[in-house]
C-alpha cells in the first residue's frame, strides 16, 4: 500500500499529526465500515491496513524528526563547545598581545624615561666634570655649517679643540647661542672645560672679547640711536651700549638687537622683553646716566 492509497482510505489529504489524531479517524470510519454495522469485511480490513501502514509511516516519521532534531541538538552544542573554546583563544591571544603591548609600552617608557633623565642631568652632569678641573680660554667661531649649527675653537696646552655646536636659527637669518647674540665667524666667546677631558664643556657666549662687543655694537647702534632719537655717533649711544652690556651682559644687548620682533618669531628676545628691560627702573637710570649733558 502506498501513502496516497493510505490517504485516500482514510479520507484526508495529509497525514496525520500524532496517532491519537489517526485513531479519532479509524473509530469514526469503523463504526461506519465494520461488518455488524452494515459495513463490508473488505472496506473494514482495508481501513485497518491503511491505520496499520499510516501508523507505521508516523513512527517512521516520528524516528527521522526525533534524529534530526538530535542531530540539531548535537550539532548546537558542537557549535557552542567551538565557540567557547573559540572565545578562549581570542581571549588568550588578545590576553598575550595585551600583555606584549604592556611590555613594549613599558619599555618604551623606560626608555624614554632613561632618555628624558639623561637629557635633563647631562648638562648637570657636564657642568659637575667641568668644575672637577675647570679651565677657560677664549674661543672663537670658525664657522657656521648649517641653519643650526656653528662651530667653536680653542687652543690649550698647543693643542687645538674644535667643537660643533646647535644653536637656534632666528628670524630667518641669524644662528644664536645661549646668551641670544648671534654666532658670527671671528666672533670670541669664552668656553670653560676640564683640563683634563675637554669634551666637557661649555660656551660662556655672555662673556665676549673685546673686539665682539664691538662688532655687535655695530649690529645695534642704529636700534639704539633711533630709540634714544640721536645719530648712532652720538657719544651717549656709545656710553649707554657699553652700560647695558656692562650690567646685563649679551642678554641685554640681544633684548634691544631683537626689539622690533614678535615673540612668535623669537621667544626669549622680542619686542616684549625689550619693553619690559627699558621699563625697568634700572634701565631708566642708566639711560639718563648716559643722557646727562
Amino acid at each position: 500500500m502506498k501513502l496516497e492509497r493510505a490517504l485516500s482510505i482514510i479520507g484526508m489529504d495529509r497525514l496525520p499529526k500524532d496517532e491519537a489524531e489517526l485513531n479519532a479517524v479509524y473509530r469514526e470510519l469503523a463504526k461506519k465500515l465494520h461488518p455488524d454495522a452494515g459495513g463490508s469485511e473488505a472496506a473494514f480490513q482495508e481501513l485497518g491496513g491503511a491505520v496499520e501502514y499510516l501508523k507505521r509511516a508516523l513512527l517512521l516519521l516520528n524516528q527521522r524528526v526525533q534524529t534530526k532534531a538530535r542531530t540539531e541538538e548535537a550539532l548546537a552544542r558542537k557549535r557552542a563547545i567551538l565557540r567557547e573554546q573559540m572565545l578562549r583563544r581570542r581571549a588568550k591571544e588578545d590576553k598575550l598581545r595585551n600583555q606584549q603591548a604592556q611590555k613594549w609600552t613599558i619599555g618604551l617608557a623606560v626608555i624614554l624615561g632613561v632618555v628624558g633623565l639623561w637629557f635633563l642631568a647631562q648638562p648637570k652632569i657636564n657642568h659637575w666634570m667641568i668644575q672637577r678641573n675647570r679651565v677657560e680660554r677664549m674661543a672663537e667661531v670658525i664657522r657656521l655649517d648649517n641653519y643650526r649649527t656653528y662651530t667653536i675653537e680653542w687652543t690649550y696646552k698647543g693643542k687645538r679643540f674644535e667643537k660643533d655646536i646647535n644653536g637656534r636659527f632666528i628670524d630667518g637669518s641669524w644662528i644664536v647661542g645661549p646668551a641670544g647674540m648671534p654666532m658670527l665667524p671671528g666672533a670670541k666667546f669664552v668656553v670653560a672645560f676640564n683640563a683634563e677631558n675637554p669634551n666637557y664643556y661649555e660656551l660662556l657666549d655672555h662673556y665676549i672679547h673685546t673686539e665682539t662687543a664691538e662688532i655687535y655694537f655695530s649690529m645695534v647702534k642704529t636700534t639704539l640711536a633711533d630709540y634714544m632719537g640721536t645719530l648712532d655717533r652720538d657719544p651717549d649711544v656709545v656710553c649707554l651700549y657699553w652700560a647695558l652690556l656692562d650690567e646685563y651682559g649679551v642678554d641685554g644687548i640681544a633684548h634691544l638687537h631683537y626689539r622690533e620682533l614678535p615673540m612668535r618669531k623669537n621667544w626669549s628676545h622680542n619686542e616684549r622683553t625689550f619693553n619690559a628691560l627699558a621699563e625697568s627702573p634700572r634701565f631708566q637710570e642708566l639711560y639718563r646716566s648716559c643722557r646727562l649733558p
